[in-house]
Formats: C-alpha cells, structure tokens, sequence
C-alpha cells in the first residue's frame, strides 16, 4: 500500500512540480502571474463551484474551519515553548513560528487531497485553504512582524483582501438555502476552478527552485530548531489536527482532509514574510526545503493511515 500511495498519490504531484520548475528556468515563465491567478481567480471559483452542489453543510463547513484555527493556535502555543527552550533570537524566532505554523495547504495540499480522496476531497480543503489564507494574513504577518510595528489596519486590510472569504460565504449561503446562481455564471465557475490545481503544481515546483537557490546561499547553524520545526511540522501538527477534528465534530473524510492538509510541509508563503520582515531568512528557506523532500516519507505514511 505505501508503494502504491508513493507512486499514484505523491509522485505526481513531485513530477509535475518538478518540470515546472525545469519550464520556468527555461522559459522564464511569470510565476507571479500564475500565482495571482491561482488565488484571485481559480481558488475563490473553485470554491464556490464546489460548495454551490455538494454536500458540505454550513456545519462542517464550521467545523472544518474551527478545527483548522484550533491546531494552529495549539502548534503555535508549541512554538513559544520550543523557542524558549532553544534560546531563539527574535529574528529566527520570528521564522521558526511561521514556518511551523503556516502550512502549504493550497499548492502542496490541494493536488494530494484530489490524488488520494477524490473531488469530495478537493471540496473541504479548499475549504482549509481559505482558513489558511485567513490565518496567514493574521497570525502569520503578526509572528513574522512582531517588533517591527505592523498595524491593525494594515493587518485587517491583507485579511479582507483574501477572495476565497467571499467566495466561501457565497457557496455556503447557497449550498444552505438551495438558491440557484444563474447557469451561466455556474459554468464560468466550474471551468475557472479546474484551473486551480494545475496552476497551484506549477507554482509548487517554481517556489521549490526558488528555495532551492535560496537554500544555497544559507549559512544558519540552528539544527536543533530546524529538527524541530521539521517534526512538529510533518508529524506533530497533523496529529493534533487529527484529534482536533475529532473533538469538534468531524468525521470521515474531513477529519481526514483536516488531517492530511495539516501534514503539509512549511508554507513558502514562509520565506516571503521572512523576507518582508527582515528575520531569519536562511532558517525560513532551510525549513521550507526540509519539511517539503520529509513530507515524501511523512504524508505517504499518514495517508496509509488514514486510508487504511
């Protein structure tokens, strides 16, 4: 089962990425424009097309969100303990927390979920997805922006810049209240959001060259830390996530979804807020590449759990 899991579930996902990221040092493809696209455009349609005819109710959808929040919250508690423990300076603090608590759940997590549970799976973590992105735009800039005076207002604006919020409550009231979008509008959706997953491969394996090179330039000694921030990562997340899910109401497949997006290695979203923020950029970009080539090992064996 491992082997099978390894080749028609997490292989593709590495191939596709991988020629990505040959394509775009040949082509110099723009990236920024695939990314963009991805989340402006294909995530929020997919969304709505997913949740306009499923059978996600506005209950688990609820659930899914409050046990998303609730892992992050707990695996960020961790954080504060672990960079105590270490002795971390505020700069490599600052990106061991994001690191370990962002989570590649669009562009890793989303082709995994399709591999391995079909478009039911694909409904409920894009549904973690825009929780995510919520998250990120809140928590995440607050761990990387501690000390440097980022403002309220700034931080709620990123927040509400996020589409897939309007596209999730749109869905939602629709899939709750049985309205019908005009048929029209219901087919431009469902072709914009095929192009999610595609876009989201590509711009896995143009991030991961990225990293790579990044990754080059390096020169941090934290092993202790970036040990640590692998394995709460890989393993200590999703564990939580798991009995998380549990306690607030999840069963089945979104327990499972839940679970496997938070098994998901560090977001490179990571390295960005490292860079903004002028903290540890060279932990961020170890951590980014050592979370993504363990999640080989770590997703595969948590799929065969939870697909036993």
């Amino acid at each position: 089962m491992i082997l099978s899991i390894l080749t028609t579930i997490l292989l593709p996902v590495f191939v596709v990425a991988a020629i990505s990221a040959v394509a775009q040092r040949q082509l110099r493809l723009d990236v920024q424009s695939f990314s963009k696209a991805a989340f402006y455009v294909f995530s929020p349609a997919m969304v709505i097309d997913a949740l306009a005819d499923s059978d996600v109710s506005g209950m688990e959808f609820g659930q899914i969100a409050l046990g998303m929040v609730v892992t992050m919250l707990a695996i960020w508690g961790i954080t504060e303990l672990l960079a105590r423990l270490f002795r971390l300076g505020d700069a490599t603090r600052a990106s061991f927390q994001v690191t370990t608590v962002l989570a590649n759940t669009g562009n890793y997590g989303l082709p995994v979920n399709l591999f391995a549970f079909g478009q039911a799976g694909l409904i409920r973590g894009a549904l973690v997805v825009t929780v995510n992105a919520i998250m990120r735009s809140t928590l995440g800039v607050y761990l990387a922006a501690r000390g440097h005076g980022r403002s309220a207002r700034e931080t709620v604006r990123q927040v509400l810049s996020v589409p897939m919020i309007y596209a999730a409550v749109i869905g939602v009231i629709i899939n709750v209240t049985g309205f019908t979008l005009p048929e029209p509008i219901l087919k431009a959706a469902k072709i914009m959001g095929q192009g999610m997953v595609p876009s989201s491969m590509v711009v896995l394996g143009t991030q991961m060259l990225s990293t790579l090179e990044a990754q080059r330039r390096s020169a941090t000694t934290q092993t202790g830390p970036l040990i640590a921030a692998t394995l709460a990562r890989l393993v200590l997340a999703p564990l939580i996530a798991y009995h998380v899910g549990g306690f607030v109401g999840l069963r089945g497949l979104a327990r499972n979804v839940l679970t496997l997006e938070c098994a998901t290695p560090s977001a490179v979203m990571s390295l960005v807020l490292a860079t903004e923020f002028d903290t540890d950029v060279d932990f961020a970009a170890l951590a980014i590449l050592a979370t993504t080539l363990g999640s080989l090992v770590t997703v595969t064996g948590w799929l065969s759990w939870l697909i036993r």
